[in-house]
């Protein structure tokens, strides 16, 4: 009788060691990696979705370090330095005030690129409100996905 009792408690020490483990998992991967705020609607988006909604919170916290390091891509950091492209993209931010994300959608992946629709809304420091709607494409770079600049502001 003392064994099962035992068994009882071992079982129920791991079936419960084990919820909590993935209930931590699940917290920790619906943080945003811009700004590291839980999001639930973040966990159930695609990973180029992600990349998109980390590059607008990152604009909306005006924080062009994040999004130097972790959404350009090698080749345009090799054209740009780090503290160039702070300095542009503060001067191009200096007119917003906030930026919110109305709606994300993931299109596909083809010919090695992803594209995503954003519609987001602007606000501006003068007061105006301005909605966008906005094709973003992106390619995986060392397991990540980065923003393809070039194609998606042109």
């Amino acid at each position: 009788m003392l064994f099962i009792k035992n068994s009882f408690k071992r079982t129920i020490f791991i079936t419960l060691s084990l919820v909590f483990v993935i209930f931590l998992s699940t917290i920790l991967t619906a943080c945003r990696k811009s700004d590291g705020e839980f999001d639930i609607a973040y966990f159930f988006k695609t990973e180029p979705e992600k990349a998109v909604l980390d590059f607008f919170y990152a604009l909306d916290n005006k924080d062009p370090d994040f999004i130097y390091t972790n959404l350009l891509p090698d080749k345009d950091k090799n054209n740009i330095s780090r503290g160039k492209y702070a300095e542009e993209l503060s001067e191009i931010l200096s007119t917003v005030e906030k930026i919110d994300i109305i709606r994300i959608i993931y299109l596909g992946y083809e010919d090695d690129t992803s594209k995503v629709v954003a519609e987001f809304e602007v606000s501006y420091t003068n007061g105006k409100i301005k909605q966008y709607k906005k094709y973003i494409y992106l390619m995986e770079e060392g397991n990540k996905w980065k923003i393809i600049f070039e194609k998606t502001f042109i």
